[in-house]
């Protein structure tokens, strides 16, 4: 019995003493951070990111401009009939007013559909364009990583945003490194869709 049990207590404190090692190599790497936020920086960002956000909206101007062009004709119609109605002089030709009303709301109700058309298509295209480059610095944040020996690289943005940050050492700060290492990478796998 009395060996038994000091064979149970040798095997606790090599538990113990595997459980503190593995621990000890678990934190052994630092802990960094980086800021995604800077990834869209037009200078100092990721430059196939930048590149792929300006397509997208070189792509979506022209339905940018034909939202904009419904707005200026239901606003010219706004102001005709403010006009009409502000001349107290003359009187309102009630047909003509009518009708104006009448082509502000069908100008309105075009504007809301071509909005929801608009918005589809811009969440569609960011999908098939970003999508794949999210994915590629996802798999560049692993390799840079373990390159350089980092236990956890945490993204300072989302915990900013979920107000989980109690202090940041400024030493801990990768972004501008992590960036130029991306940049520095091979296309990869992040091979965005053709603009149409």
């Amino acid at each position: 019995m009395k060996r038994f049990s000091f064979i149970a207590f040798g095997l606790f404190l090599a538990a113990i003493f595997t459980v503190s090692a593995s621990a000890q190599t678990a934190t052994a790497g630092k802990m960094v951070w980086i800021d995604t936020q800077a990834f869209a920086d037009e200078k100092e960002g990721i430059t196939r990111f930048v590149n792929a956000f300006k397509a997208i909206g070189a792509e979506v101007r022209p339905k940018e401009q034909e939202l904009v062009n419904i707005q200026n004709k239901v606003a010219a119609l706004a102001e005709e009939l403010r006009k009409m109605q502000a001349n107290p002089a003359v009187p309102i030709d009630r047909n003509a007013a009518q009708s104006k009303q009448d082509e502000g709301q069908r100008l309105q109700r075009e504007f809301e559909f071509k909005k929801k058309e608009y918005d589809a298509f811009v969440e569609k295209r960011t999908g098939e364009v970003i999508g794949p480059i999210n994915q590629d610095i996802g798999r560049a944040i692993s390799d840079f990583a373990k390159q350089k020996g980092y236990a956890a690289v945490m993204d300072i943005d989302k915990l900013v945003q979920a107000g989980a940050i109690l202090y940041l050492e400024p030493s801990a700060d990768v972004t501008k490194e992590f960036i130029t290492f991306y940049n520095a990478r091979p296309a990869g796998s992040a091979t965005a869709s053709a603009p149409r």
